[in-house]
């Protein structure tokens, strides 16, 4: 049987998902979507509650479907009900609904390694792309303040590309974390557009280190560059300042390159 109907209850929960947070905080669900994005879920053990997949992507995608049957049981929709039930423009016709993943377990099992925090970011696109960068440049993991965008939104899980999937995060109020990451020998900079801050050009990251990114109109919090004791900042010409993401980006290859010189 092919699902044509938009009142379908595994629908109307895909689309709820999709567009309210406070359904998937409920739910402890979330939405992925996309031929690659599903596979890379399937692949690195996500927890798939159930899938939709449409006719013609089954038949267009058949390693995709396979792989996805041999965990679960899809359902079959029309090409009507795949876009409707799309975040994108052009859809795949490939979708899963998961448990929201256990990753701040993973961040408790990190012992030494290097760090990004990010405080207040708003963006969506910002964060997936950040979680991204994190994944491919070595980063051990991520921490998130309570006020980000949240990390199940559909727009951070296609932006970071199944890292998502891969990188330990938490969400949790930075200043106790930062604390607890001194407490265990972690030098924390909040990166700040201030020339009194020490340069990057001039730091050299330990092994065992964190970063904090802040919100992209007003910076880190004052509370959290107390908190953090260090300040760094990336010299720039002629811009006002850089985009979050960017700037997240040059951080993380700054820290890994450090590493690499041990």
């Amino acid at each position: 049987m092919i699902i044509s109907s938009r009142k379908n209850p595994a629908v109307m929960q895909f689309r709820e998902l999709n567009k309210e947070r406070k359904s998937r905080d409920s739910l402890g669900l979330f939405n992925i979507e996309g031929v690659r994005l599903c596979r890379e879920a399937v692949r690195n053990g996500v927890g798939i509650v159930s899938a939709l997949v449409t006719a013609s992507a089954a038949e267009k995608y058949p390693d995709a479907y396979r792989e996805l049957c041999e965990v679960c049981t899809p359902e079959l929709i029309t090409d009507d009900i795949g876009s409707y039930i799309s975040d994108t423009k052009s859809p795949q016709g490939m979708f899963i609904t998961a448990k929201k993943l256990d990753n701040s377990a993973k961040m408790c099992t990190i012992e030494c390694g290097r760090l990004i925090l990010l405080d207040g970011l708003q963006d969506s696109g910002n964060i997936g792309t950040i979680i991204r960068t994190c994944d491919a440049l070595g980063i051990g993991g991520a921490a998130l303040s309570p006020d980000c965008a949240d990390i199940y939104s559909p727009k951070v899980v296609r932006g970071a590309m199944g890292s998502l999937f891969r990188l330990p995060i938490t969400v949790t109020p930075l200043p106790g974390f930062i604390a607890g990451l001194q407490a265990d020998g972690y030098t924390v900079y909040a990166a700040v557009l201030n020339k009194e801050a020490a340069s990057i050009d001039e730091v050299r990251f330990p092994d065992k280190c964190a970063v904090v990114i802040g919100n992209e109109g007003n910076g880190v919090s004052q509370e959290v560059i107390k908190a953090a004791g260090k300040s760094i900042y990336i010299p720039i010409e002629n811009a006002e300042s850089l985009n979050a993401a960017i700037a997240a980006a040059i951080l993380c290859n700054e820290m890994r390159k450090s590493g690499l010189y041990k």
